[in-house]
């Protein structure tokens, strides 16, 4: 069944889609320096401008770097927690990037994060994780999912209990490594005494369309009926998984393929009407409820793939914003029950 009537654009996001630069457009080799310059103008950079003026306080949270060895090397994570007294602890939570699997690093999220910590009164771990096609898969999946083992192994450093709350939040193909993430830490012993109590997962991509099991084919139609859609094209998410030079069909990749999703983690899930990602996303919230997992979705229609960092000055962004808190405290809400 099509949803293509959640891809009419916003009416007051589409003066501003309209206005947009042409992204440049993969195909053959993909300059790399170009697209990540791209990417950093669009994203990191507009978002710090909207979001600077919106800085909580310096003195009411307090920021720190610490690396983590992987491979011979070191991961570069930055923690983030709220300002209080020395024996008051906190509910912690890992952020993952997005960038299509290839661009980002600490200060993309950085003063988002730093907003969130202050008003949720949350510790946070942002990492650097190691980007393709420099580090192809799954060096980076693997070093998120190492910081995620760090914050086990250093709760005091965060100022943390993970009992209040251990969660993993993802954007784009973020979320995708997020919900790979929360299926790794279901069967690993590691994470028994303090398992993940809840994921979140915004825009995410789920399944690569090569992929598609045939009983889903026509559930999922937003990669064809979104192909030309702003800030993410269809050509565009592809070239992400090209770049990432591993099997479509492992669910590590397309994460709508693993065979189980009972017993994971409660879920948040946003998802953008205006996006080739967005029916697997539909599709993974519902198959988790079928499978007894708690989730809250929110869709946001007419919105395109990543529009709350463009156009973090409109009503519909700081809906988003709005509803990302709001989804977050619930997940909290449930360690509380």
């Amino acid at each position: 069944m099509s949803k293509n009537y959640l891809s009419i654009p916003n009416s007051e996001l589409a003066p501003l889609i309209a206005a947009l630069p042409a992204p440049p457009q993969p195909g053959g080799q993909v300059d790399i320096t170009a697209l990540r310059a791209h990417l950093k103008n669009t994203f990191t950079n507009v978002a710090r401008k909207n979001l600077g003026p919106l800085l909580p306080p310096e003195d009411v949270y307090h920021v720190e770097e610490y690396t983590i060895p992987r491979d011979g090397g070191e991961i570069a994570i930055r923690t983030y927690r709220p300002a209080a007294e020395e024996d008051r602890t906190f509910p912690a939570m890992l952020a993952v990037h997005g960038g299509g699997f290839m661009h980002g690093d600490l200060d993309m999220e950085d003063y988002y994060l730093r907003i969130i910590c202050a008003d949720v009164q949350i510790s946070i771990v942002n990492v650097d994780y190691r980007l393709a096609p420099e580090n192809p898969y799954p060096a980076g999946l693997n070093d998120a999912y190492d910081a995620l083992k760090w914050m086990t192994q250093n709760e005091a450093r965060l100022h943390a209990d993970l009992r209040k709350g251990f969660i993993v939040s993802g954007k784009s193909s973020g979320g995708n490594m997020a919900a790979v993430i929360a299926h790794r830490a279901k069967e690993d012993p590691a994470f028994a005494g303090t398992p993940l109590t809840g994921q979140i997962l915004q825009m995410p991509a789920l399944c690569h369309p090569d992929v598609v099991p045939e009983t889903l084919k026509d559930k999922l139609r937003s990669m064809e009926e979104c192909k030309d859609a702003p800030i993410l094209s269809r050509e565009q998410m592809l070239n992400s998984y090209r770049i990432l030079k591993a099997d479509p069909s492992n669910p590590e990749i397309s994460p709508l393929l693993y065979q189980s999703l009972a017993n994971l983690a409660p879920a948040y899930i946003q998802v953008c009407g205006l996006d080739p990602c967005r029916d697997e996303a539909l599709v993974y919230e519902e198959l988790l409820r079928e499978n007894g997992v708690l989730t809250r979705l929110d869709r946001y229609p007419g919105a395109p793939h990543g529009f709350s960092a463009i156009f973090g000055h409109t009503a519909y962004a700081q809906k988003w914003d709005r509803d990302y808190r709001g989804g977050l405290r619930w997940l909290l809400s449930l360690t509380m029950a």
